[in-house]
């Protein structure tokens, strides 16, 4: 990893170290509180490169794509402001590749006392009770009950605190179901975002259907509402393209047209014409 890269790492982390403690960050990361403070006063001669590389990784640091201000992210931005100044809970339920995720990580890195987490159909409730605490930076070790405990403690610590679910309908039913505890001791504290793609509306909807336990309740707390986004625009796709180094319009006329609404697609296409550009 070059001195270029290790410098962008080291802005990021000086950011984040405006919002939180450096301690937080390090549990986040993965590493130790020292190899950050390290880092950030670029004490760099016994930092391994694979140190370098699992910071940028944990944190989602990526030097080689810049944001556009497209419609969804303006809307979701807007929501989750909403969502965090009025501890509301909001569901969104909208395909993938509207640039949810990406706009979920930058609102986090933005803005204090939210948490981001981007859950996983292989999580046991364990393992999701630990990334629970990862993600807010706090120890995350202990019985499924210390843990949850010790993350909601930590939620109840944080003025007008907002916890955003990605990726939500890939939980099981007996961890979907912990959100009820999280709403019920939080309530009014703190804003919680559940965002999935349209499976989700349809299991929450089956659930209540089928009086499974809890569904009735987790529609209820979310409004019995799901908010869809609007579909990606060439506006969008020119604006992430320029944004990107693309000004042919032949070019972005292109990408829009094969794209069929999905922003990463939209990212592969301009990976796709450098990487062409390079062979040339």
């Amino acid at each position: 990893m070059n001195t270029s890269h290790k410098n962008c790492i080291v802005a990021e982390l000086k950011a984040l170290a405006q919002k939180e403690s450096q301690s937080k960050i390090a549990r986040k990361a993965g590493v130790s509180t020292a190899t950050i403070s390290q880092m950030i006063n670029n004490n760099w001669d016994l930092i391994r490169d694979e140190m370098w590389q699992k910071v940028k990784i944990n944190l989602h640091i990526n030097w080689d794509w810049q944001t556009a201000d497209t419609t969804n992210l303006k809307a979701l931005n807007q929501l989750l402001s909403a969502a965090q100044k009025r501890s509301m809970s909001i569901a969104i339920s909208h395909n993938a590749g509207a640039g949810k995720s990406h706009t979920y990580r930058l609102y986090e890195r933005t803005f204090e006392n939210v948490i981001y987490l981007e859950c996983k159909n292989y999580w046991t409730k364990k393992s999701f009770a630990r990334q629970l605490c990862t993600a807010c930076g706090v120890a995350d070790s202990g019985t499924v009950e210390q843990m949850i405990e010790r993350f909601i403690a930590n939620m109840k610590s944080l003025h007008k605190a907002l916890v955003i679910f990605d990726q939500v309908d890939k939980l099981k039913d007996s961890q979907l179901d912990l959100f009820m505890d999280f709403y019920n001791d939080l309530d009014g504290h703190c804003g919680f975002i559940l965002s999935g793609v349209p499976a989700l509306k349809k299991r929450i909807e089956r659930g209540c259907q089928l009086d499974k336990i809890g569904f009735r309740e987790l529609r209820s707390r979310i409004g019995r509402k799901y908010i869809s986004l609007k579909e990606v625009s060439e506006k969008d796709v020119k604006a992430i393209c320029n944004a990107n180094g693309v000004d042919d319009e032949q070019v972005i006329n292109e990408i829009y047209n094969t794209c069929e609404g999905d922003l990463r697609r939209v990212r592969r296409s301009i990976d796709q014409y450098f990487l062409m550009k390079e062979v040339a």
